[in-house]
């Protein structure tokens, strides 16, 4: 049951479609004809409801491909994204929030980071979920702090992160590949509350900030997980089938088919040393810093 459920959030907090594939690297730079169409009939639709920050082409092709360039789906999902970052006043998130409590403690009990780039340019997301202390982060930290702290997150990346890799690479960048580790995972790590947790960082995730995955690969998985996952995998469809790669120990190669060696973290096989505060590392360092 636990891992059932452990895989139901990975499909569900991860959502958008993710592959290893070139191809799809950087879909929303070579739309069909029909999608282009979309996007326009999008914008006169939504016209003066467009919201500041999140009008662009790229944004609405995120928005659009989120519900399967249906247009009255996806109108209603961006104008209840408008009405979240109003109601919410997300837009001043990044100057208005201080996490409770210092970033070093944070990444001691939730060791989650940001380190480099792949082979697209896309940054990389790394989170330690078997190293992961739920217990003592949630008597440090509250669930609803922990959810501003999410949404925080969401917004660093989208404003700082994503624009720094984009000049560095020389196109627009949107999506991440995210690795998630789970040595060390066990019951623990799922109570009710973290439960109750990763629903809201999935609703916050797929709702308001649709299509930012590029590629997911969970390493590190126990057996009994791998099993569930070859079980259902052929029940699936082709586009679920491709939310997400499950491997063990044996990783390496996967990873380096998108992510250089100098950019590897050394604990994965690279050649990339990770700070042990477990501090971001990339493109952005210059923007953050300021």
């Amino acid at each position: 049951f636990f891992f059932i459920k452990m895989l139901d959030y990975l499909f569900s907090y991860y959502y958008p479609s993710s592959s290893l594939n070139d191809e799809d690297a950087f879909w929303y730079l070579d739309v069909t004809s029909n999608e282009s169409e979309k996007l326009e009939e999008l914008k006169k639709k939504l016209s003066s409801k467009l919201h500041p920050g999140q009008d662009d082409d790229i944004t609405l092709l995120r928005f659009l491909k989120a519900r399967n360039f249906d247009l009255e789906k996806t109108a209603t999902m961006y104008l209840d994204m408008v009405e979240w970052r109003t109601t919410e006043k997300i837009d001043y998130m990044l100057t208005n929030y201080t996490p409770p409590i210092s970033n070093e403690k944070i990444m001691k009990l939730y060791p989650h980071y940001y380190h480099k780039t792949d082979k697209y340019g896309r940054p990389i997301y790394i989170e330690m979920i078997g190293q992961t202390d739920a217990y003592n982060l949630l008597e440090e930290i509250s669930i609803e702090d922990l959810i501003c702290y999410h949404i925080w997150s969401w917004e660093l990346y989208q404003r700082t992160y994503l624009p720094a890799c984009s000049k560095a690479f020389g196109k627009p960048i949107v999506t991440t590949t995210v690795i998630i580790d789970l040595n060390g995972l066990s019951m623990k790590n799922f109570t009710l509350s973290v439960q109750k947790l990763l629903n809201s960082f999935s609703k916050i995730d797929q709702d308001y900030y649709p299509e930012h995955l590029g590629a997911m690969i969970v390493i590190n998985t126990p057996m009994i997980f791998r099993g569930i996952w070859m079980a259902i995998q052929p029940l699936l469809q082709e586009r679920t089938r491709r939310k997400i790669t499950i491997l063990g120990t044996d990783y390496y190669s996967t990873l380096r088919q998108i992510i250089p060696d100098e950019n590897l973290p050394t604990f994965f096989g690279g050649k990339s040393e990770v700070p042990d505060s477990f501090e971001s590392v990339g493109p952005w360092i210059s923007e953050v810093s300021k």
